[in-house]
Order: C-alpha cells, then structure tokens, then sequence
C-alpha cells in the first residue's frame, strides 16, 4: 500500500500526539489525593488524541483501495488549513481584548463553519456557546482557573 499524503498527515498526527502524551505526562500525576491536578486536562487531550487518531488510522487502512486513488477533497485548491491557522491566530490576538467567552464563541463557531456547510448558523452558533460554557465551567470549577472578561 502506497503511503498517500492522508496517512503520513494520520502518522505524523499520531507522533506528535504521543510527544505531546509524554510532555503531559511529565507535569506529574493528573490525579492526586485532594483530586484532579493541573496536569488532568493535558493528560486527557493527549490520551485522546492518541485514541482518535489511531481509530482513523484503522479506518484509512481497512478502506477499499477505489477510495485511496480518489482525488482528496484538499486537492483542487481548499484552503481550509490556512483558514485555521489565521483563525488560531485571530483568537490568540483577540483573546485578552475581547475576554474568554466572546473570543472563544467566535472561533469555536468559525471552526465549525470552516468544516461544514453554511447551514443552519443560528444552530451552529448555540453549539459553540455551549461548547465554550462547559469549556468555562471546567476551568473555572474543576482547575480554579480565572479567564479573561470583556469588561476587565
């Protein structure tokens, strides 16, 4: 089986996911007596990252070889890992000045229009609220991290 550039992006994933796994790991125990640590949440990305990426690993080779030779949507000119990278950097900029909630809603809700289609916004924007509350009330309940606000 030829190694397209699918599987050296699945491989490569994996790599740097285990990389990451073992620098978590380095933070000490995720979990002590008085309950979760600071190292909880690196430790689980990691972990699952490991875990997802090998389930599509598994996928793309137990895939029909018709599916290996069909041209990547990627192929053609999408531009979509650009568009990531520039709203990763839009969010970091925009993090401090705009506070934890609006910034993060706004580049939650544009990751998922940059993965589907333009249907639906006003649902699309209700699960990236949602997504950033639960994200809120983790750190601010289970890591007793402070955020930043809009208004200081």
């Amino acid at each position: 089986m030829l190694l397209n550039r699918q599987m050296v992006f699945l491989y490569v994933t994996l790599a740097v996911s285990v990389g990451y796994l073992i620098t978590a790991l380095s933070l000490g125990a995720p979990i002590a007596d008085s309950g979760l640590t600071p190292a909880f949440f690196p430790t689980l990305v990691g972990a699952m990252a490991i875990v997802f990426c090998s389930i599509l690993i598994v996928q793309a080779l137990r895939a029909k070889p018709e599916q290996d030779t069909a041209p990547s949507s990627d192929e053609g000119g999408s531009y979509t890992h650009l568009w990531v990278v520039a709203a990763i950097f839009l969010y970091i900029v925009a993090f401090k000045p705009l506070g934890y909630f609006l910034s993060s809603s706004l580049f939650v809700f544009a990751l998922i229009l940059l993965f589907s289609t333009l249907e639906k916004l006003v649902i699309k924007a209700a699960i990236a609220v949602a997504i950033v509350a639960v994200a809120y009330v983790m750190f601010q309940q289970l890591f007793g991290v402070r955020l930043p606000t809009l208004w200081g």
